[in-house]
């Protein structure tokens, strides 16, 4: 049986009254049956003279790896592995907001729960800490901008502690990042080696704020951020290429470490430069590059392809490359 604070939570939502007026109605019922029927009983009664169906479908908790963006009404069980600082900004009508994180993992991959204001008692008052298990009930997910997933949370949502079954790990378990050919590749997580064959002609630093990491927008006063006005902003480096390995070509898009650790290049660096002296740059440091990469594999709705997310660049192991070229070749004869 439900809850009365689920049933109450449909309600809301549904009906579009309030908690208090609900709350009064479910009184009633239960002074006009003589106190006979339990709360829950009682908001039943209420939902069927409100026309309000609140029977649910059963749902499965989902897993981390299998949230996609804009998938909503989304129940699951974490960990929690890390609490960001709070941090205070200043909102556009001038009051001060606050705003704070919860880093999360079920094992197969680790979203972000961003919590806002009053949602941070959660945390001030040690409801949930680090290593708890929780459940999250009624999130909905977005991707970021630098394509990882977050939970956001509405009014109807719910954190609850919950006993730790040890069933959670501490960390994400990293997936197996199979080699492949592009010629093979569908959506998924892989890894991959080719060459930087060419690189696209787009501005590689973007803007984020400082304290939600959204991108900015830019006029005549500065750069600003939907939620907290204007900021001084974090540069961040993005790099769009296409890589080749013989077999067929991807576009690859490399954010913020990745590009850094592919380029070399601080896009501190790149502040003073036109669009055209950075692509510059990034080209003689990375253009004819052999790379081995690992990342996700997914579909761009804009351009209808595959493109590829780089997670990392990962070192050459010499020995396990020669030997695999050494296979492949022998392959032939």
């Amino acid at each position: 049986m439900l809850s009365l604070e689920e049933i109450l939570l449909d309600l809301e939502q549904k009906s579009k009254k309030s908690r208090e007026e609900l709350l009064a109605k479910i009184k009633k019922k239960q002074e006009e049956l003589s106190g006979l029927v339990s709360s829950e009983g009682a908001a039943h009664l209420v939902a069927r003279d409100l026309g309000v169906s609140i029977i649910r479908e059963t749902k499965r908790e989902l897993k981390l790896k299998d949230i996609k963006p804009d998938m909503k009404n989304i129940e699951t069980k974490v960990r929690i592995i890390g609490i960001t600082d709070t941090r205070k900004f200043k909102r556009k009508d001038g009051k001060e907001g606050r705003v704070a994180s919860l880093i999360v993992t079920d094992g197969t991959t680790e979203a972000r729960i961003p919590l806002w204001d009053k949602q941070i008692e959660l945390i001030d008052e040690k409801t949930v800490e680090k290593n708890d298990i929780i459940e999250i009930k009624n999130a909905y997910a977005k991707e970021n901008i630098f394509g990882g997933l977050e939970l956001r949370l509405s009014k109807y949502s719910r954190i609850e502690k919950v006993e730790d079954d040890k069933s959670i790990p501490y960390r994400v378990i990293k997936p197996e990042f199979e080699r492949k050919k592009l010629k093979d590749i569908r959506e998924g997580s892989y890894e991959i080696r080719g060459n930087i064959v060419n690189i696209f002609n787009i501005n590689p630093l973007f803007k984020t704020c400082p304290k939600c990491n959204s991108k900015l927008e830019k006029d005549n006063k500065g750069y600003k951020c939907s939620e907290h006005g204007y900021v001084e902003p974090v540069n961040n480096l993005i790099i769009s290429t296409i890589i080749d390995d013989g077999t067929s070509t991807i576009r690859a898009v490399f954010f913020r470490d990745a590009a850094e650790k592919l380029s070399n290049i601080n896009p501190n660096t790149l502040s003073n430069m036109t669009q055209e002296e950075s692509i510059d740059l990034i080209r003689e440091n990375i253009l004819g590059k052999d790379v081995l990469l690992t990342g996700v594999v997914r579909k761009n709705k804009i351009f209808d392809s595959l493109e590829f997310i780089v997670r990392d660049v990962k070192e050459f192991d010499i020995e396990y490359e020669s030997k695999t070229l050494i296979d492949e070749i022998s392959s032939f004869r």
